[in-house]
Parts: structure tokens; C-alpha cells; sequence
């Protein structure tokens, strides 16, 4: 069978030159994806092996240069018709009320990534599957009006959808940007996400979100006050009721990268996510004010008009925005003035500290097969036990309430300035230059006076015990920062690992003395790319 792709066939070369994001592009397949589950959520639950909408973003680095994007879900999969749909432009799907709402996004991200891209798709029920290839450039050149597709027999129970895209225009293999993908995804789905109704993997890594903490006081009178609150209002604009509904919230602690509003619609964010959340000079003042730090919040603007690659409102020059921020000014008042007022100490938590370390050494490829284990001790410092083993996933998760029970805390809540708790021990073992390793960290949070790192080579040759003092008075200007306990410890890790690494390939026990030093640089810039 053959698709008519009349006249505009040389128009498929054109879109490499959109203004897409490799997150942005690759949202138009999920959104393609959700919706089909969403459209069809009844009959996929009428199957006895379906749980949950997956979705596979798998990237494939080659040899000979030929790259591969591949995004594969178990949706409700296509029919003939909204097959030819897919591949035709300016053909938009039968309910515009979704995510995909142009009829567009398939083939502009396809075409932005690759030069060449194929689809494959059969929908339950159905007896067939079918699948075309758009060679973009055979396209532009031979001006054809039809492609091929083929039909293949299909089994009724079968359902899914796969893109495959080569010949890419844009690569994906740099360490920051899968970081900044699969960062910004789990944000821009953090609505499905929530739900565990849809699972987004990169490269077999399942996709996670967590929300900020919001600030909670406590009142004169004993009750807990929690500042959050619901808003809804309408913006009216040539007739048209736009509607807003959400929340806005205090969070703690304030965050430069990621307070701010996120706006989103039709159950995914448009505007938000670190870096990218919407605030306004009028709202929010200055980066240094505690209101832009502190100060964020969900807003869902469902029926409001967005830009076709779904990456901004479109909202300019029409007078939309600043009604907007008109009524948000008025709603978010009292809640920028607490923001301005709050005087609180940054709590952090030991297992939060050694589990992001942990884990961006391991995203870096510094080292691998990593596992942290607190280590329970008796009240005379005796360890007796380890327990509550976490994996990668739980590693940047704060507050494990799991790790505050049963353990020897870390208690410094007579002191001012940052909070530290939790256990004060734990063992990591994973694999670094091809070897095995086990680190004992113990963190000291209480002698400024201790020294700063101490080392010590336990009984075996691959297992040590460091000791970190996270009160040194040298840095005193910057203990108080919660972020600067994570940074702090990266960097001694990375002492570490230097260390031993110039002491295993040393032949008599001596090292050179810009060995370390060199380590360490290699070590801090790959692990820049994670920061």
C-alpha cells in the first residue's frame, strides 16, 4: 500500500531547521503516546496483562557514525487510518481536546532529529500491523508524492507503537545533555509520573520526580499551618473564558534552580521545570529576593492557546499574559510576604548527602554498581549491624524515614546554622577502575577542632574507612550552605579515589607528585557534566 503525502512533500526537510530542545522533541512522541493510552484507558484495562502505560526511550550509540533514536510504548497502538494520519501533515486527529492536539508533533520531531525515521504501530484488536519509512531526503530530492507502507499480519492482543530514527541530525552523547533530558522529562510528566499510571524509561533508566517540601509553621496556638493554597480564576480574552486552577505554596528550602510557577496543560508542563519555571519580574523581584527562591506552585491552563511545539503559551502581544500575572499578583500577596519573612535552618540529611554523591559519580561512569548501606552502631561506637540497603533510585530521594529510626543519628540541633541528621555511618561498596571497593564514610558534625579527612586502610587491601569532618571551622563561611555539604563531599570522594588509584599503580609505594592532582581533575570534569 502506498500513503499520498501531496503536495507538501519537500516541507518534511524543512523542519530540522525548528526551534526544538532534544527534551521538547522527544515530548511530542510521549504526548503522542499518553494520549493514546489516555483515549483508550477502558479496553487496555480489559486486558489481564496490562498494568501501566511504558514508554521506552532508547538511544543507541554506533560505531560507523549511524546513530539510533528509538521510542517504543504499549499504548492503544494504530489503525489504518489514524496510521496515514501520522505520517501525512496537516492532518490533525480526531479529538483535539489532547495533548495532540496539531497532528504535527510526530513528524516535525522526527524530521528535526533524523533524516531518515519509520513507523510501526498496531492497535488491539486489530489483525494487522503497519509500518512506513520517510527517507527526508529522498523526499526533498525526488519531490515524491507517495511512500511505501507495508501491512503484516498482527496478533489481536498485540498493541504497541515504535519510532525509529537515523541519520540524525542531533546527537544525543554528550553526559549533560541526557542528564538535562531525562531531568527535564521527569519534570515536563510529572503529573503521570505521580499518577504510577505511566512509567518513562531513558535507556532502561525508569524516569522519578519529587516534589518540594512546603513550609509548615507552627501557630501560638499549637496547630500546624501549611502554606499552600488552592487558586482558580479566569482571564477573558475575544470572548473566550480561559480558565486557571491550581496551587501556589512556600517551599523550604528556597532554590534559585527550582522555585518559580510551573504551568502546565492538559496533565503536562509547557512552562517549567530547573531553570525554566515562569517567573515574572513583577511577582517574583529580584534573583536574591527569598520570594524568587522560595516561592512556586502548579497552575493548569487547559484551554489556553500554546505554541505548536508545545514549548510556550502563546500569549504575546495580545495582553493574555499581563492579565495573567495581574490576577496572580493579587492572589500570591500574602504569600510573598511570608516568603520575605521566613527565617528558618536548613535541615539536611546525611543520607541524601552520600546518596547524591554517590550517584552522580555513577551517572559520571566514575564508578559503578553502587550500594550505600547505613551502618547501625552501639552507644559505645561499636558497629553491630548494617541494614536498609538503597539503590540508585532511592539515592537522590531526601529524608529516608526508614534511616531515622534504629540508628546513630547525627543530633545538632543546639547549633545554628545548618542541621544535619541522620546516621552518621555508612558503607558504600561499587567498582572503580575494574576493582571492588568498600568505603566506610563516617560523617563528624559536631568537633569543629577534628581534622578535615582522615583515611585509614582496614583489614583488606580495597576497603577503607573516611572520616569527614562536616563542621571544620576552615569552612565556616560555608557550612551553613545545604548544598555545600553535598559539594563538600564529592570533592573528598574524589581525593580518595585519586589517592588510591596513584597508590595501586605505583611500583615501590611512592607517588608522583602531580599524580593526585591529576586524578582529580580527570575525576571534578566528569563529574562537572552531572552538576
Amino acid at each position: 500500500m502506498r500513503i499520498n503525502i501531496r503536495p507538501t512533500s519537500a516541507v518534511y526537510a524543512t523542519y530540522k531547521r525548528l526551534s526544538y530542545q532534544p527534551w521538547t522533541a522527544i515530548a511530542e512522541f510521549v504526548d503522542n503516546s499518553t494520549q493514546s493510552y489516555f483515549d483508550n484507558k477502558s479496553e487496555l484495562f480489559n486486558l489481564s496483562d496490562f498494568s501501566k502505560l511504558n514508554i521506552d526511550i532508547s538511544y543507541e550509540s554506533n560505531s560507523d557514525g549511524n546513530d539510533i533514536l528509538t521510542i517504543t510504548d504499549n499504548a492503544y497502538g494504530m489503525e489504518w487510518e489514524d496510521f496515514q494520519r501520522a505520517i501525512m501533515l496537516d492532518k490533525v486527529p480526531q479529538n483535539t481536546d489532547g495533548r495532540n492536539e496539531f497532528g504535527m508533533g510526530l513528524k516535525t520531531a522526527a524530521c528535526w532529529f533524523g533524516r531518515k525515521w519509520s513507523v510501526s504501530s498496531t492497535q488491539l484488536g486489530s489483525e494487522f500491523m503497519y509500518s512506513a519509512t520517510v527517507d527526508v531526503e529522498s523526499l526533498k530530492n525526488n519531490k515524491d508524492d507517495e511512500i511505501d507502507a507495508d501491512i503484516h499480519e498482527a496478533e489481536l492482543l498485540e498493541h504497541y507503537t515504535i519510532i525509529k530514527i537515523e541519520c540524525l541530525n542531533k546527537k544525543l552523547t554528550a553526559s549533560r545533555t541526557i542528564w538535562k533530558i531525562k531531568e527535564l522529562l521527569s519534570n515536563i510528566y510529572r503529573q503521570d509520573i505521580r499518577s504510577e499510571e505511566v512509567t518513562i524509561r531513558y535507556n532502561g533508566t525508569e524516569l522519578t520526580y519529587t516534589d518540594p517540601i512546603i513550609y509548615e509553621e507552627k501557630n501560638t496556638d499549637g496547630s500546624i499551618e501549611r502554606w499552600e493554597k488552592n487558586v482558580e480564576f479566569s482571564v477573558y480574552y475575544e470572548e473566550k473564558e480561559l480558565k486557571v486552577k491550581g496551587f501556589i505554596a512556600i517551599r523550604i528550602p528556597g532554590s534559585v534552580k527550582d522555585a518559580g510557577f510551573t504551568l502546565m496543560r492538559r496533565g503536562r508542563v509547557i512552562v517549567g521545570g530547573p531553570e525554566k519555571n515562569y517567573r515574572p519580574n513583577e511577582l517574583f523581584g529580584d534573583s536574591n529576593s527569598n520570594t524568587y527562591q522560595r516561592l512556586f506552585g502548579e497552575l493548569h491552563l487547559d484551554n489556553w492557546p500554546v505554541t505548536q511545539a508545545k514549548d510556550g503559551f502563546d500569549w504575546h502581544d495580545s495582553g493574555l499574559e499581563e492579565q495573567f500575572i495581574e490576577k496572580l499578583i493579587e492572589l500570591s500577596k500574602p504569600y510573598r510576604s511570608k516568603a520575605e519573612q521566613i527565617r528558618v535552618r536548613q535541615r539536611v540529611e546525611t543520607s541524601d548527602v552520600i546518596g547524591k554523591v554517590v550517584n552522580q559519580f555513577q551517572q559520571a561512569d566514575v564508578i559503578q554498581g553502587a550500594t550505600i548501606i547505613p551502618v547501625v552502631k552501639e552507644p559505645n561506637g561499636q558497629a553491630i549491624r548494617d541494614e536498609n540497603p538503597f539503590n540508585e533510585t532511592d539515592m537522590v530521594e531526601a529524608g529516608h524515614e526508614e534511616l531515622k529510626q534504629d540508628s546513630k543519628l547525627v543530633d545538632n540541633s543546639t547549633e545554628t546554622g545548618l542541621l544535619m541528621s541522620g546516621p552518621s555511618d555508612y558503607k558504600t561498596n561499587f567498582k572503580y577502575m575494574d576493582m571492588e571497593y568498600t568505603f566506610f564514610v563516617e560523617f563528624e558534625t559536631l568537633d569543629p577542632r577534628s581534622p578535615w579527612i582522615s583515611l585509614v586502610n582496614l583489614e583488606g587491601d580495597n576497603i577503607f574507612k573516611i572520616k569527614l569532618n562536616m563542621k571544620h571551622s576552615f569552612f565556616k563561611p560555608f557550612i551553613d550552605n545545604k548544598e555545600f555539604s553535598v559539594i563538600m563531599t564529592k570533592l573528598v570522594i574524589a581525593m580518595v579515589l585519586s589517592e588510591v588509584e596513584a597508590l595501586k599503580i605505583s611500583f615501590d609505594g611512592r607517588i608522583e607528585a602531580s599524580s593526585i592532582r591529576n586524578k582529580m581533575n580527570r575525576i571534578l570534569a566528569d563529574l562537572s557534566l552531572q552538576t
